[in-house]
């Protein structure tokens, strides 16, 4: 099986996609990439109990129904918004 690759926002080589995570303080997740290349990181989310809590309820809700549909909205907003929390320090 081909290994997935992607882009580094840092150096632009292309490199294995291989997920880590870090846990930060508050039960915080920081999930990202590591380019082989450059070593630098690329984050692919940040999560934390509330939006594991949500993510796991969706996985258990049926595909195509309006619940689905608004668990992923908010589990979206949520983790944009932890993001946009953690990225700005504060």
């Amino acid at each position: 099986m081909a290994k997935q690759m992607y882009v580094c926002n840092k150096c632009g080589k292309h490199t294995p996609l291989v997920q880590k995570f870090d846990n930060l303080p508050n039960g915080v997740e920081h999930h990202y990439a590591e380019c082989q290349s450059c070593g630098y990181r690329s984050t692919i989310f940040y999560t934390n109990p509330e939006i594991k809590a949500m993510m796991y309820q969706q996985k258990n809700t049926a595909f195509f129904t309006k619940k689905k549909e608004r668990l992923t909205k908010k589990i979206q907003k949520l983790m944009d918004d932890l993001k946009n929390k953690i990225e700005a320090g504060n």
